[in-house]
């Protein structure tokens, strides 16, 4: 085959300086580009197919590391319930009592108190149309409760038990009857009683002994909410009971000899034949439990009134409302410090006529303002009783309240109130004389970041306030000062604060004291990321605190409950919002068992639970429902709907050393009299005379060697000033001239 050549063509070899680099996208270096571009719209669907393909691998491998993770756990060890009460299966709550003799239980129709060993029904206290929602149990004598319910409409009630029976008390927001059967409620506020507007109680609590009482009303028309104090006459209430009581004593006795005369006059009669026409004779009428045996007892009275202190925009909305310019310029401020800026001389009228004259100008853009919220939703109060300390103004305690041998028998002086979402936490005497009820606070601690947590300790001396910033504040009231600030978390919210019991935590001694001038407690901190800390709130030991719960991914891991048991302070017990209950170590957060319900019934509203721990923590209630039952099914079947499940405590393997701790008895309050130092210090001196003989050995024995010591330093010092030159006189005068 013939090959024509170009003449006069020179060929020239490229340069290797001048060869392309090699591209990353290149055919060569990816095989993918071997393959051609797909044209729009099949691209996009490749696109989206591969993207999707990316994210289900990446939920497989989610997965399967979880599964991993959670098959390398240990997991702790599960107990079965020992006894089913079906009984109390609508249980709604339960509660035990502050002795760990009985547990409450309220049902759809009232009350019933059970022991706690036994599992008996000890006595029942019921009312139609009352279904308790809320109970709470205040020990106030010998075997003497205080019991405080909320049922499902709102209304409080206060009984009392004891002698195996309940006494009813009063209802604080009733209905009374009036004519007809009409219901007519009876208002705390008489502003509300021709409205007709019925007030809900949503909180109801005591102090320990129950002594004083607290119960927050809502008004749902109005969206008002305050909170009342009272006092509650409870010694007299033990007297009117233990009179009631003997009475009733005496009257069975009675009724016991009448028994025995007459089944003895029956004996003796029994020979003597009956005509068949007459008639059999009448059994005996038993009146004991008629109502002379129910006790009057004593009214409460209301100590004070207290509202929410009202928000800047309402201060800043109102205007001045002196009668004379004069009065006005007197309330006005000087403008030296930093105010609210509610101090002016502007008038309500004033300030309304501006509104209108700026909605006259501005008519056409009204509507493009952001609209406020017109319903407001209820606040909610937190309060505390405490008793009397030296952060309390001179004045306003009394001598009889203070010097007590028993620091949780005081009575309590004041109480400490924080609204939600309030920045100040504010104390108010119980003891003054308030005039209508208008109270302005004796002592109030103002802060930076909202509050949105509180505790006491059990002889209320020690007072911890939690943050929405993630700090702690802890105060000593009893010595009036501030033991410290502590930082949880940044940007955490601290969701709830409870004071251990200072028998577990190691106390620490002064190095010259021989007596403890402060007690050292564990503070537990839940944090509303699921996380569980510790920190030591004793003096000297500033310690960081300790997180024994990391915080929670999922949200069915989240803490609904945390709770020491009580009578054994180094176990908590937690529920999950998953419904799973378990039992923790207080300073570790290691759980060590978990109670379990029978497979066919679950935890009755993780979010509230119903639990309870009785016999000083060795028994556990649980209330579960049946999953199979239906709502609509009543009748004999309403009992299937649960049942509340017994767990003795006592038994779990797991639980046996912390059974068998012993614990000595520790107060947080540390009263150090001069006649107790005086005897501490004696004791010790005496203590101290023993070792005596032997430091007077020792003593003398190193008395030679510091003698020689000296006599050394003696002659070493003659020498030296034997060695120095001596210095004329004539040569010094001469240098000074």
């Amino acid at each position: 085959m013939p090959v024509y050549i170009r003449k006069n063509v020179n060929f020239t070899p490229p340069s290797i300086d001048k060869f392309p680099l090699e591209d990353d996208e290149d055919y060569i270096t990816d095989p993918d580009q071997l393959v051609d571009r797909l044209p729009q719209p099949y691209r996009m669907i490749d696109k989206v197919l591969k993207l999707w393909y990316d994210e289900v691998w990446e939920i497989i491998e989610k997965r399967e590391n979880e599964r991993l993770e959670e098959s390398r756990k240990i997991r702790p060890p599960q107990y079965e319930c020992s006894t089913q009460m079906k009984s109390h299966g609508r249980a709604c709550c339960v509660c035990d009592s502050v002795d760990g003799r009985y547990i409450f239980i309220g049902l759809p129709r009232g009350l019933a108190a059970v022991d706690v060993l036994t599992q008996e029904k000890m006595a029942t206290w019921e009312e139609d149309s009352v279904d308790i929602h809320y109970i709470k149990a205040y020990l106030i004598g010998v075997q003497v409760y205080l019991i405080v319910t909320i049922d499902d409409m709102g209304f409080a009630r206060l009984l009392i038990f004891g002698g195996d029976k309940f006494y009813f008390v009063k209802i604080l927001n009733e209905f009374q009857r009036g004519r007809g059967g009409v219901h007519r409620p009876i208002f705390s506020n008489p502003a509300h009683a021709e409205g007709g507007t019925k007030l809900n109680i949503s909180k109801c609590e005591a102090s320990r002994n129950g002594d004083y009482l607290g119960a927050v009303y809502e008004n749902p028309e109005t969206a008002e909410v305050w909170l009342e104090v009272y006092k509650l006459p409870r010694d007299a209430w033990l007297h009117e009971l233990e009179s009631v009581l003997a009475q009733t004593k005496k009257e069975e006795k009675t009724e016991e000899d009448q028994t025995t005369e007459t089944a003895a006059t029956t004996d003796q009669d029994a020979p003597t034949p009956q005509n068949e026409g007459d008639p059999p004779p009448a059994a005996p009428q038993d009146d004991s439990h008629g109502e002379k045996h129910v006790p009057k007892l004593s009214p409460t009275s209301v100590v004070m009134k207290l509202k929410p202190p009202p928000s800047m925009s309402e201060l800043r909305q109102k205007g001045n409302t002196s009668s004379s310019v004069y009065s006005a310029c007197q309330k006005v401020d000087t403008g030296e410090v930093i105010g609210t800026g509610v101090n002016h001389i502007l008038t309500p009228s004033h300030k309304e006529m501006r509104k209108e004259v700026f909605a006259h100008l501005h008519d056409n853009l009204i509507d493009y303002l952001p609209k406020e919220d017109e319903l407001e939703s209820l606040e909610d109060v937190n309060f505390h009783f405490m008793t009397a300390g030296r952060l309390v103004p001179i004045g306003l305690e009394q001598q009889s309240q203070i010097e007590t041998d028993d620091e949780l028998k005081r009575l309590p002086t004041t109480i400490a109130v924080w609204w939600k979402g309030s920045t100040h936490v504010m104390q108010y005497s119980l003891l003054k004389q308030h005039k209508d009820f208008e109270v302005k606070p004796d002592l109030v601690w103002p802060y930076t970041s909202p509050v949105t947590a509180s505790a006491v300790s059990d002889d209320t001396s020690l007072l911890a306030v939690g943050f929405e910033n993630g700090n702690l504040v802890l105060w000593d009231r009893y010595l009036g000062i501030q033991r410290g600030v502590v930082n949880i978390l940044d940007r955490v919210k601290i969701a709830q604060l409870t004071f251990l019991d200072p028998s577990i935590c190691p106390q620490n001694l002064d190095d010259y004291q021989p007596y403890r001038t402060k007690a050292s407690a564990y503070l537990l901190i839940l944090c509303d990321n699921g996380a569980l800390y510790v920190t030591m709130t004793g003096p000297g030991l500033e310690l960081d605190p300790i997180c024994i719960s990391p915080q929670v991914e999922k949200e069915n891991d989240i803490f609904t409950m945390v709770q020491p048991v009580p009578g054994i302070q180094d176990l908590l017990i937690t529920v999950l919002k998953s419904g799973k209950v378990q039992i923790r170590d207080s300073l570790q957060g290691t759980v060590l068992c978990e109670p379990i319900l029978p497979k066919s019934h679950e935890l009755m509203a993780p979010w509230d639970p119903v639990v309870a721990v009785g016999a000083m923590g060795q028994i556990l209630f649980l209330k579960g429902n049946n999953k199979d039952y239906g709502e609509d099914e009543g009748g004999d079947q309403a009992e299937c709907a649960g049942a509340l499940f017994v767990y003795q405590i006592r038994s779990f393997p797991s639980l046996d050393s912390y059974m068998s701790r012993k614990r000595d008895k520790v107060n947080q309050t540390v009263h150090a009299k001069i006649e107790n130092r005086i005897e501490a210090l004696m004791k010790e001196r005496i203590a101290q005379q023993g070792l005596r003989k032997s430091r007077m050995q020792e003593r003398w024995g190193n008395l030679k060697e510091e003698i020689w010591s000296i006599l050394q330093y003696r002659d070493h010092a003659e020498k030296k000033a034997d060695n120095r030159p001596e210095v004329h006189y004539k040569h010094v005068r001469n240098f000074s001239q």
